[in-house]
């Protein structure tokens, strides 16, 4: 696959992933500051700001991105703020508590609090976290069942079969990855095999598949992309869910200095494994 175009498929990988983190949020009534396409942006869009409609939220609250450079994506969503700033008459700063400052400027502090990310239940802040995750393994499961289907091994078994098959070859995909990650670490732990149940189905389906080579390459980079990000290291997906699971169990969200500390471990060993470590390899 030539550089443009893993260039061009990987852009599409993760617009579906960031979408799948804005659409859940706007689904769980959080607003949407913005949405980014790989990173150092070039071009960034704002729509002209929505109508000010109490308790919903709008595509045009957000601001678009696009980056020049080829690597990943992210989506921020607008937090409640826990205080303000402000300067006095004799130029004294001072931080005032949100709702005060609100009362204040005779605004109402319960107006659009449910928009915030941060007020939301863990559950629905769980949800947002694996959304582009889901978003990335749904997209590798429609193609890879369509490949089955018009296959013909495939088109001549039932489609429970097939389904079967789909779901072999997506955890075949994604074990091969984790273990290739493993094998860099020098942990040699399994080796992902196609069951004899499904083989000739599966064989027949690479056969259709590489006659469609970018599209399979959309499907197997969705599903390379799902395991990365799943993995429980901070800043990634399964990181962020970890704490939110954390909070789901004991009922208190972890400190903010922990979770700093977790942010600069979890991106170091990032760059060790995933930076490093393949151009050493």
């Amino acid at each position: 696959m030539g550089e443009l175009v893993y260039i061009f498929v990987l852009a599409i990988v993760v617009t579906i992933h960031e979408f799948g983190h804005y659409f859940m949020a706007r689904w769980m009534g959080v607003r949407v500051k913005k949405m980014q396409i790989f990173f150092f942006p070039f071009y960034s869009f704002k729509p002209s700001p929505p109508q000010q409609l109490r308790g919903k939220t709008s595509w045009r609250d957000t601001t678009y991105s696009f980056g020049w450079l080829p690597f990943g994506g992210y989506t921020s969503f607008e937090n409640r703020p826990t205080g303000v700033q402000f300067t006095d008459q004799y130029g004294q700063r001072h931080t005032m508590d949100y709702d005060t400052y609100l009362r204040l400027n005779g605004q109402n502090s319960s107006a659009g609090s449910d928009l915030y990310y941060n007020t939301k239940p863990a559950w629905k802040r769980f949800l947002i976290s694996i959304a582009g995750v889901l978003f990335n393994l749904i997209t590798a499961f429609l193609i890879y069942l369509l490949f089955v289907m018009v296959s013909d091994a495939g088109s001549s078994s039932g489609f429970w079969q097939s389904l079967s098959a789909t779901m072999e070859f997506i955890c075949f995909t994604v074990g091969n990855t984790l273990s290739n990650i493993l094998s860099m670490l020098g942990i040699h732990l399994f080796e992902p095999v196609i069951s004899t149940d499904n083989y000739d189905i599966i064989l027949s389906f690479w056969t259709t598949a590489e006659a469609h080579p970018l599209v399979k390459h959309i499907a197997d980079l969705s599903c390379v992309l799902a395991l990365i990000n799943i993995l429980p290291i901070p800043p990634l997906d399964g990181g962020q869910a970890t704490f939110e699971v954390y909070e789901m169990i004991t009922g208190k969200e972890p400190s903010e200095g922990f979770k700093r500390g977790a942010y600069i471990v979890g991106s170091i060993i990032f760059i060790l494994v995933f930076w490093i470590l393949p151009m050493i390899h």
